[in-house]
């Protein structure tokens, strides 16, 4: 797999408060949230839930908690420095009504990613939580020898 590093990438995590460390995002990070989208909303779907949208402010602390949760090799729902969902929607200006969080790590595909958690209730229960419409979503890659995607969806309503 190719990667690069984005400088968007570190400016973002300077924004949200984290380490200035650079940040893999694989080459194909926007077909991935293509894929992730487009089964998200397949299921949506499926249940009589309306479509989610991609929300740049979503995506922004999306990408930046897949990336702290990448170079801490993590799942967490918690920051390195504490934070918390709402904080980190706070420091991206994104004011909810509603808001939820999943992450992931090692799926290899969007597809994949959205499989498993779709056979994780608590998981499952966030993507068709009827009063979220839109979505961030964020991905990064750990370093080697790990090498593993790290999955981060946001979901929320603005007020």
């Amino acid at each position: 797999m190719t990667i690069r590093l984005t400088f968007a990438v570190l400016a973002l995590a300077m924004t949200l408060g984290l380490p200035a460390q650079a940040c893999t995002v694989p080459t194909n990070a926007d077909a991935l949230q293509a894929e992730v989208l487009s089964h998200l909303n397949a299921q949506r779907k499926a249940h009589g839930l309306t479509p989610f949208k991609l929300s740049t402010k979503l995506d922004k602390a999306a990408q930046g908690h897949a990336c702290d949760n990448a170079r801490r090799k993590s799942i967490s729902h918690d920051s390195s420095d504490g934070g918390t969902l709402k904080t980190r929607l706070r420091k991206v200006g994104y004011k909810f009504r509603a808001a939820s969080e999943n992450t992931g790590r090692g799926f290899g595909t969007g597809a994949r990613a959205v499989e498993w958690w779709m056979n994780s209730p608590k998981h499952r229960d966030n993507i068709l939580f009827p009063r979220v419409k839109e979505v961030g979503i964020g991905i990064a890659l750990s370093d080697a020898p790990d090498n593993k995607l790290h999955w981060v969806l946001n979901f929320g309503t603005s007020k």
